[in-house]
């Protein structure tokens, strides 16, 4: 079973934005691509976590309908 959510380096290769700028902008809540989650570790440092959901990707590029109709050929 593949898994629910895409990673930045994952979401990069449909969205043509590097892997910082998609984190940045998720950081931000500048566009929805998924969860941004932001924890602060036992030592004090923070780290981020994100959850980026092809669905999201789909609706925000169009690329859901483009993918079904080619399915469908």
């Amino acid at each position: 079973m593949d898994k629910p959510y895409l990673s930045p380096e994952e979401a990069t290769k449909q969205l043509g934005i590097c892997p910082r700028e998609i984190r940045k902008m998720m950081r931000n809540n500048e566009i929805d691509f998924g969860i941004a989650i932001k924890r602060t570790m036992p030592s004090g440092e923070k780290k981020w976590k994100f959850y980026i959901y092809q669905q999201k990707i789909n609706k925000i590029t169009g690329g859901g309908e483009k993918i079904e109709e080619a399915e469908a050929m």
